[in-house]
């Protein structure tokens, strides 16, 4: 499984979501818990908050996202949905269409992944957003390497490094590619990109990095 591309970009943008102000103290206490990596304990409190504030996004989007991370996928998608069904702000349905695709290509359903992130991808460039456009692109192409249509992974994975500002975000990219030019037999390239993204990771101190 490959590693998550931008995970502690989209949790910190998370917190500086617009529409997601925690008004409730039920549904900050879910981000917290969600923050300190406690799914259980922030499955628990966003209960309480979509109990309480049924009409609630922040309290669906953290309840959903929770049950993605502990692999309840079928409740995952339920909250985000609902979360989709109560915003029409571009930025908070750019993040939520991202989130729907993640649970889409966890449960295999790789064509209506694409079409989430298609949309998450359409309105991050509405709105200027490059490194959500980064992250985004680099999902997309996860889905096409599982497509087996390496050419395309690599034009999006290509795309999204151009796009990418953060040094250790692309350390991430440049091990994705390298494994596309492997599944190409094209080992010589493969090396080089491995050897970027080991660069940039011992420039960090990240020695544990690895790709799966």
């Amino acid at each position: 499984m490959k590693k998550a591309f931008s995970l502690l970009f989209i949790i910190l943008r998370l917190f500086s979501f617009k529409n997601f102000a925690f008004a409730q103290p039920e549904v900050d206490a879910c981000y917290n818990f969600y923050k300190a990596g406690d799914y259980r304990r922030s499955i628990e409190a966003g209960r309480v908050a979509v109990e309480k504030y049924p009409n609630n996004i922040d309290a669906h989007y953290c309840l959903g996202r929770s049950y993605r991370m502990v692999g309840e996928f079928k409740l995952a998608l339920e909250h985000m949905k609902k979360a989709e069904s109560l915003t029409s702000d571009k930025e908070g349905l750019m993040y939520i269409y991202n989130q729907i695709g993640l649970i889409y290509e966890k449960i295999g359903y790789l064509d209506d992944a694409l079409l989430y992130y298609s949309r998450s991808l359409s309105l991050a460039r509405d709105l200027g957003n490059k490194s959500m456009q980064a992250s985004v692109l680099n999902n997309i192409a996860n889905i096409y390497e599982k497509k087996n249509e390496l050419d395309k992974a690599l034009g999006y994975y290509e795309e999204s490094l151009r796009l990418t500002t953060d040094e250790k975000e692309k350390a991430i990219t440049y091990s994705n590619i390298a494994t596309i030019y492997g599944q190409k037999g094209d080992y010589q390239k493969a090396v080089e990109y491995y050897q970027k993204a080991i660069g940039i990771n011992e420039r960090y101190g990240d020695y544990l990095y690895y790709k799966t």
